[in-house]
């Protein structure tokens, strides 16, 4: 009789739209089809159709769900790489509007679990009312997280202006000057939708959801990630840091490009000393001028350390593509 660590689970993968959440949560489908689990990543068909060129896509069944067109979101738009920041609200309010799809889902697909983003703090009741456990998953750090807090603080009134999240909260137990800038919380508030904040949709997810991960490990965040487990007052499980994955040709399936680029990558980082490898990324919506992008090459040339500067092959904001901005002299790997 199979053991129960051996049940092999039917589990949804429901991230928000937007490329540094759906590739997070690809990373983690990707793992768990190799485990044997049976995966159902819902997404949107214009997103599903940019991930499954890199994906084990005999692995997982990638269910594509049409965006519920939302007035003041332009037609055909379904990320937020594809919106300036003051758009997003929309595409937030189109997001809830999958309500119905993703529980109509659900409810026929024999699903026993369902790991849901911050934006659909309405996922984990839909869960309990379906009879299905539901795992909220962050994409980022246990210190973002402890930052914001317990549900409680999330939606109470001691925080609603930017300048009220530039200093660290006082129920953070152990030394940390993490907090955001004016500006930054200042940006943040352009993208929220006026109806749900993002601070209810976090409370939301964390507060109705079975238990909680993010991308971080013990060994690099111990307080903060004990620290949560205390606030939350339920399960907090780090995931790793997620790197692409590297296992090949499991299941028959060969590996993809984008795991032998972290193979060559591995065996670079490994011929480094340690902690001497400097690691630039903006994430994938930042945009930078040239001039901007000029400044930090010369300031990464002058650390004479080797590095590792992931560039977006996008169009920036002077509507040059990031490979035409680099300066001459540094090597490029596509």
């Amino acid at each position: 009789m199979e053991s129960k660590d051996q049940k092999k689970l039917h589990i949804a993968m429901f991230p928000w739209l937007a490329y540094g959440h759906l590739m997070p949560f690809l990373e983690v489908s990707k793992f768990l089809a190799q485990k044997g689990h049976q995966i159902s990543f819902i997404s949107t068909p214009k997103n599903i159709n940019l991930l499954r060129s890199s994906s084990f896509s005999p692995l997982i069944n990638f269910v594509e769900l049409p965006l519920p067109a939302v007035d003041g979101l332009p037609e055909s738009i379904e990320s937020t790489s594809e919106l300036p920041i003051n758009k997003v609200p929309y595409l937030k309010k189109a997001y809830d509007l999958l309500k119905p799809s993703v529980t109509h889902f659900i409810q026929h697909s024999s699903v026993n679990w369902v790991v849901h983003d911050i934006i659909c703090y309405w996922m984990p009741r839909v869960a309990t009312q379906l009879g299905v456990n539901s795992v909220y998953f962050n994409i980022t750090n246990a210190s973002t997280l402890a930052f914001f807090g317990p549900p409680s603080e999330l939606l109470g009134d001691k925080r609603r202006r930017p300048e009220d999240f530039t200093v660290v909260p006082e129920w953070v137990d152990y030394p940390s000057n993490v907090a955001f800038k004016q500006h930054e919380m200042v940006s943040h508030w352009d993208c929220m939708d006026d109806e749900v904040s993002d601070f209810q949709r976090l409370a939301g997810s964390i507060q109705d959801c079975n238990f909680v991960t993010m991308r971080s490990c013990t060994e690099f965040e111990s307080d903060a990630v004990s620290l949560l487990r205390k606030i939350y007052g339920k399960p907090v499980v780090p995931l790793g840091l997620l790197p692409p994955g590297s296992a090949p040709h499991q299941h028959g399936v060969a590996n993809d490009r984008g795991d032998d680029k972290w193979e060559v990558l591995r065996k670079w980082l490994e011929n480094k000393k340690p902690n001497s490898v400097v690691y630039i990324a903006l994430g994938t919506e930042v945009t930078l001028s040239q001039e901007l992008m000029h400044e930090l090459a010369r300031g990464i040339e002058k650390s004479g350390l080797p590095f590792i500067w992931v560039v977006n092959n996008r169009p920036l904001v002077e509507g040059v593509l990031g490979s035409d901005i680099i300066p001459l002299g540094f090597e490029t790997w596509v």
